[in-house]
């Protein structure tokens, strides 16, 4: 018997969603030092060229399913039957996806990287691993703690293999199978679960192709990010054909991920919550959650923005090691991405693809697209690894200007414009602070605390003394 799938607060969703962002995305960097000395920048930067190829694969075998499925799921999510039949067919159609997208890289991957076929096999893992991805299910369900416990499991063990198994240079064939097997154990891990939500139903009731078009229509956006994400590393390895360039990259997209996932983490709650409310037609309530995710948004993004800038010449040689001062100016310009990522994640996914609008998404990161791939040529012909960076903020932009314009009768751009100026404002006042600080801190972590505190203790006064709304977005938003 499916238990009836009790939905958590609000509050306790974003915290295990943010759990689990935080563990996808910082176990990993825990192991970032410790590579980057063992493999080097060259030797991350020949996964991170090969890892960008298989991405494109491993996209292929989930089509859009990842949002559609969690959308769909959100619909029918007190209705035990009507889900345990809907699991089912996208689950069979992802496996669908994934034998047809390793075939196809079989095929045609390793023959053209025959010299390296032994790295490139093994990244291919990674595609198989979507098969048994089951996370848009609990998303849909909203219930994302066992994403965390799952994603908790599979990452510990990756760190674990690396420290024991990971020694030299010579080990890096190692190191991507334990990156590849964590992501297959999580998610096989997080099938513990499942059979509490599912009910028996007949095979032969199954309609598994029915949801191909559905799919494709949020495969053309997805894949469309994918090519201002991922498509970076892959012309940095084109265009300069230097390891080492994707390999700063390379560490510093891990930097980044990590703190654009406390920005975004917000999301896919969010959306949830959102195609539910817009189900029922409670249009105002959507808006009034769009509108506090703006201010989650600029409250966090800003201020984490400015911040990471003042501490980077001192953290970056402690974490990533001697030969990766490149590194600096690459997340200089990375972190950017903070507020703008966070403005089209409002938008895009937590506005159109909960409200069926997800053509208007795939025009703007379509748009988004082709603003990073013409920059790419230019710029990372010029600045190598700056350019891609500064090609993916611009296309940021590009993508949140032309979904501002799609929501313009429902989302005032000035309402939007006077949330930002507030946590500017608020921003400005303790970036000011944290400069005339750093002219007299130490070097090290000592140095990076005695910067960061002042800031953080600045800011947080501001937010408490003007009794800033933001505090009040969970607690007012209804489970």
């Amino acid at each position: 018997m499916a238990e009836n799938a009790k939905k958590r607060s609000f509050a306790g969703n974003y915290i295990f969603n943010l759990i689990y962002q935080v563990i996808a995305l910082a176990l990993p960097l825990v192991t970032t030092p410790y590579l980057s000395r063992v493999l080097g920048a060259d030797g991350i930067g020949k996964y991170s060229y090969a890892q960008s190829i298989v991405s494109y694969f491993a996209l292929a075998a989930a089509l859009g399913t990842t949002l559609y499925g969690q959308r769909q799921i959100a619909r029918v999510s007190s209705d035990a039957e009507e889900r345990s039949k809907l699991f089912w067919e996208i689950f069979l159609f992802r496996i669908l996806g994934a034998i047809i997208a390793t075939g196809i890289y079989c095929c045609t991957i390793l023959p053209i990287y025959s010299a390296s076929a032994l790295l490139y096999a093994v990244a291919a893992i990674e595609i198989i691993t979507v098969a048994f991805d089951i996370t848009w299910f609990y998303q849909g369900m909203e219930n994302f703690q066992p994403i965390a416990v799952a994603t908790a499991v599979g990452r510990l063990l990756a760190m674990a293999a690396i420290f024991i198994f990971v020694k030299d240079k010579n080990d890096l064939i190692i190191y991507v199978i334990c990156y590849c097997a964590s992501l297959l154990a999580g998610n096989i891990f997080s099938w513990k679960n499942v059979r509490g939500y599912l009910v028996p139903v007949k095979p032969s009731s199954f309609k598994i192709l029915k949801h191909f078009l559905p799919s494709v229509a949020l495969f053309a956006s997805q894949f469309a990010i994918q090519i201002y994400t991922v498509l970076d590393k892959t012309m940095i390895g084109i265009i300069t054909r230097s390891d080492f360039e994707n390999g700063y990259y390379e560490q510093s997209q891990k930097l980044i991920k990590v703190l654009i996932a406390l920005v975004t983490s917000l999301g896919v709650v969010v959306a949830s919550r959102v195609a539910v409310l817009w189900k029922e037609e409670k249009k105002k309530d959507v808006y009034d959650m769009i509108y506090g995710s703006f201010r989650f948004v600029f409250a966090l993004g800003l201020p984490m923005a400015i911040g990471a800038m003042l501490v980077l010449s001192r953290f970056v040689p402690i974490f990533y090691g001697e030969g990766f001062e490149p590194v600096i100016p690459i997340i200089s310009i990375l972190v950017f991405m903070f507020p703008v990522i966070g403005c089209s994640n409002v938008i895009g996914i937590q506005l159109l693809v909960p409200t069926g609008r997800e053509n208007k998404l795939t025009v703007s990161v379509m748009a988004g697209a082709v603003v990073n791939v013409l920059l790419n040529v230019f710029l990372i012909w010029f600045f190598a690894a700056k350019g891609a960076a500064l090609a993916s903020v611009i296309a940021e932009l590009a993508v949140t200007a032309v979904q501002l314009w799609f929501v313009r009768k429902e989302i005032k751009v000035s309402r939007v414009l006077k949330i930002f100026a507030r946590y500017a404002i608020f921003t400005a006042i303790m970036g000011a602070v944290g400069l005339v600080v750093s002219h007299f801190a130490m070097g090290g972590f000592l140095g990076i605390a005695v910067i960061a505190i002042p800031c953080v203790a600045v800011y947080g006064a501001l937010l408490l003394l003007t009794k800033d709304p933001v505090f009040a977005f969970f607690k007012n938003t209804k489970a």
